[in-house]
C-alpha cells in the first residue's frame, strides 16, 4: 500500500508538472513527446548446444523525459524458421504447464501433465508426466513422473512442484488427488467429461513470477508505474535482478524475478544513445602510473577495468572495478590475482594470442578488447 501511495503520489506530481510547464516568459509550454527505438540482437546457443538468436526490442515514446509508452519484446530466431516472441505463452518454458489428452484403443490416456519452472532444490526443472489408462479415478499417485534425463521421481519430490499449478485452483495437493481436478485448469475436463486436445497454462512459481511473457509484461508496467527515464530504466537493469543474485532477493520489480542479463542493458543503452559504448572512459597518472579506465560489453553487462602502466608503458596491474559475469564463470576471470589477468599482464606484446577461457568467451573476448583499448591509448 506505501508502494502503490508513494507510485501514485509521484504521478500526480509529475502530471502537476506537466500541466504547470511554462518558458523563461511565463507562458504555458506543450509536452515535449520523443520516440525511442532500439533493436538488439544476441547470438549464440541453447543450454542444449543449439544456435539460437534473440532480437531484444525496446521501443516507445518519452513525455518530458518520462517513458509514457513502451512496447519491450524478445523475438527468438527473428526472420529464420521457427521465430517466435518469447512474451508469447507458448514462446518460452518458464512457469507454465503443458497438458495433452489422447484418445487410444483403450480409451484415454494422459500423454503430457509436463511442468517447467524453477525450485530452490532443484533449480530449474523440465518434468514430464503421463499415464496410459485416464479414467475419473485416476490418482496424482497414479501418474509416472520424470525428469528430462529420465529419472522417476516419487511423490516427495513430485508433490512440491505440482503445488505449484494446483495453486491456481486452490487445491492442496496429494496423492489422492483426481487428475482430473488438475486437467480441469487447462480446459481439458468440463461438465464431468474429459476434452480431447493439448493446452499450455502458466502458473505463480518460486518467489512469484510467472510465464516469462508475464514478467516482460511486469517490467513494462513497473518502467510507466513509476516514471521512469530511459536512464533509470538502464540503472535498473545495470544493478538489480543480477544472475549473481539469488532469486529470493530478485523482488525489485513485482512479478518479474527473471535475471536483467547483459542484454536487457545493452538495449536500454542503444535506445539512448543510438549505439553501444565501448572504449576508454577516463585516464589518470599519478607518480609516473598511469590508468585506464575502459568499458567494454561482457556476458552479463558492461564491464569496468582499470589498466596501470608504469613510466615504461609495461602494464603492471588490471583490476575489474564494476562488472556482473556469472559468478564462478566469467567472474573468476577477473578475481584479484587470477590466471588470467596474469595472462593478459604477461601477453601485452600481443593480447591477441592469449586463450580464452572455455566457458567464459565472452568474458574472456571482453577483458582482452579492454586491455587493448588501454594499450592504444597510451601509445
Amino acid at each position: 500500500m506505501k508502494k502503490l501511495l508513494s507510485t501514485l503520489a509521484t504521478l500526480a506530481l509529475v502530471l502537476g508538472l506537466t500541466a504547470c510547464s511554462t518558458n523563461e516568459n511565463q507562458e504555458p509550454t506543450e509536452p515535449v513527446v520523443e520516440p525511442f527505438s532500439a533493436v538488439y540482437e544476441m547470438v549464440g546457443t541453447t543450454s542444449a548446444g543449439k544456435p539460437k538468436n534473440d532480437t531484444f526490442i525496446f521501443e516507445g515514446e518519452t513525455t518530458d523525459g518520462i517513458i509514457t509508452s513502451l512496447n519491450f519484446d524478445i523475438i527468438r530466431n527473428k526472420g529464420l524458421d521457427g521465430e517466435y516472441s518469447k512474451k508469447g505463452i507458448m514462446g518460452y518454458m518458464m512457469n507454465v504447464s503443458d497438458a495433452t489428452v489422447e484418445a487410444t484403443e483403450n480409451g484415454l490416456a494422459l500423454t503430457h501433465l509436463d511442468i517447467y519452472g524453477y525450485t530452490d532444490e532443484l533449480g530449474q526443472y523440465m518434468i514430464y508426466t503421463n499415464v496410459a489408462n485416464l479414467t475419473d479415478e485416476t490418482t496424482f499417485k497414479d501418474l509416472t513422473v520424470m525428469n528430462y534425463t529420465g529419472e522417476v521421481f516419487g511423490l516427495e519430490k513430485s508433490l512440491p512442484i505440482y503445488q505449484y499449478l494446483a495453486n491456481e485452483a486452490n487445491i492442496t495437493l496429494t496423492g489422492d488427488t483426481k487428475v482430473s481436478e488438475l486437467l480441469a485448469i487447462y480446459g481439458l475436463y468440463k461438465d464431468g467429461k474429459f476434452v480431447e486436445g493439448s493446452n499450455r497454462v502458466s502458473f505463480a512459481g518460486f518467489n512469484g513470477g510467472r510465464s516469462y511473457g508475464e514478467q516482460i509484461d511486469a517490467i513494462v508496467a513497473h518502467i510507466l508505474a513509476n516514471n521512469m527515464t530511459l536512464e533509470d530504466v538502464y540503472e535498473m537493469f545495470r544493478t538489480v535482478n543480477q544472475q549473481s543474485q539469488p532469486i529470493l532477493e530478485r523482488d525489485t520489480v513485482a512479478g518479474a524475478t527473471i535475471a536483467f542479463v547483459g542484454d536487457f542493458q545493452r538495449t536500454v543503452y542503444i535506445a539512448i544513445h543510438g549505439e553501444q559504448f565501448e572504449g576508454v572512459v577516463n585516464s589518470t597518472t599519478t607518480d609516473g602510473n598511469t590508468t585506464v579506465e575502459v568499458a567494454t560489453q561482457g556476458f552479463g553487462g558492461e564491464i569496468e577495468t582499470h589498466v596501470t602502466f608504469d613510466s615504461t608503458g609495461k602494464i603492471t596491474t588490471i583490476k575489474v572495478r564494476d562488472a556482473q559475469e556469472t559468478e564462478g564463470i566469467g567472474a573468476a576471470l577477473y578475481a584479484d590475482g587470477s590466471d588470467f589477468l596474469n595472462a593478459l599482464i604477461e601477453g601485452q606484446a600481443d593480447i591477441s594470442a592469449v586463450d580464452n577461457v572455455s566457458g567464459a568467451t565472452v568474458t574472456s573476448e571482453s577483458l582482452k578488447k579492454a586491455v587493448q583499448f588501454a594499450i592504444d591509448s597510451v601509445k
